[in-house]
């Protein structure tokens, strides 16, 4: 249900039998050595094939993010064989953070490599960008002069294409759009932080102090508005986070790897601020998710949990039809823990 939620339209499964011999004699399949049809895998996948066939209006609906998350090859393959500046750089792990933040708060995200076309996107995130592509930079700044909100963060900028560094001052061609320049970048032991403090009166609207750890960029902001600065290691008072005004629009450098809290208490004033669409409207409880895909007349709510504990969730004022039952569903929603439930519910403009 997970994958269909996010755009699929089939549900097929690697394998139907179980092999007898081989080192794959025990790999996971529908049916089992004995060839029963009353097992539970057997059960649990014709359950889902009952399900499924309910849900024939899904096929080929749509999935429409505003948010794209930059994950690229290229770049990986080349922080991977980077020697510095420190071991274990966590490149796959740090996209997975942010795009944790939106998936808790049912908000839809692309993932995208460096030079796709972003132009449908309200907001666009590159985390740890250390190889701009040719072209990657021209399409980030066009993206901004748009209308839309950059994100990126430490380590980004610092290599072109042939793995060489660029001379003129790291992010390298984002020097400009970020208005600000990575002077050097510092990295702490595994069980290290340093304190982040946010500046009062910020636009975003944080508040408190923040643990940052791994890499803390050293920056100086330029053209670039100071948000928050470091409060601890030989850094303290130094800018751990900016955004540079380009007209109406912004884009914001991240200094440092932050905690969770950080991400997605800045991710959610984010999304409240450019008027990103949340699957249910407002925040879900830890563990749970909600996906949409419209077919421009209904829109199809994916609400899954990866919860021990089940939830009572709120529809707000919105009319739900349960697509298995037929059942009309307002109000609330009850959520066992580990399940799964499809609402229709009609678009605002049809």
């Amino acid at each position: 249900m997970q994958a269909v939620s996010h755009g699929s339209d089939s549900v097929m499964y690697f394998q139907w039998r179980k092999s007898r011999g081989g080192v794959e004699k025990f790999h996971g399949a529908v049916v089992d050595h004995h060839g029963a049809d009353k097992t539970r895998v057997f059960k649990d996948v014709a359950d889902l094939g009952g399900v499924l066939e309910k849900l024939d209006g899904v096929v080929g609906a749509a999935t429409k993010a505003d948010v794209a998350i930059i994950y690229d090859y290229e770049n990986r393959w080349a922080i991977e064989d980077a020697a510095g500046p420190r071991k274990e750089k966590g490149y796959f792990e740090t996209v997975q953070n942010h795009y944790a933040a939106f998936w808790q708060r049912g908000v839809s995200v692309d993932i995208v490599e460096s030079v796709a076309d972003f132009s449908k996107y309200k907001l666009l995130i590159a985390p740890m960008l250390y190889m701009l592509r040719p072209g990657a930079a021209e399409k980030i700044e066009a993206f901004v002069a748009a209308g839309g909100t950059f994100v990126t963060t430490y380590f980004s900028g610092i290599v072109d294409q042939s793995d060489l560094c660029f001379l003129t001052g790291f992010p390298g061609p984002l020097r400009k759009l970020c208005g600000i320049w990575a002077e050097e970048i510092d990295t702490l032991y595994d069980d290290e932080f340093a304190s982040v403090e946010v500046a009062a009166g910020n636009t975003l609207g944080l508040t408190g102090t923040y643990a940052a750890n791994a890499f803390c960029d050293l920056i100086h902001a330029e053209d670039a508005t100071v948000l928050a600065t470091y409060a601890s290691q030989f850094y303290a008072g130094r800018q751990a986070l900016t955004v540079n005004q380009h007209g109406k629009v912004e884009a914001y450098y991240v200094a440092a790897r932050m905690d969770e809290r950080f991400t997605y208490d800045f991710y959610d004033r984010l999304i409240q601020k450019l008027d990103i669409a949340q699957a249910l409207g407002g925040p879900l409880p830890k563990g749970v998710t909600a996906q949409v895909r419209s077919d421009g007349g209904r829109e199809y709510v994916f609400v899954l949990s990866f919860a021990r504990q089940p939830h009572e969730l709120s529809l707000g004022d919105r009319p739900y039809v349960d697509p298995i039952t037929g059942a009309r569903v307002t109000g609330t929603l009850s959520l066992p823990a580990y399940g799964a439930k499809v609402l229709i519910r009609e678009t605002k403009s049809h």
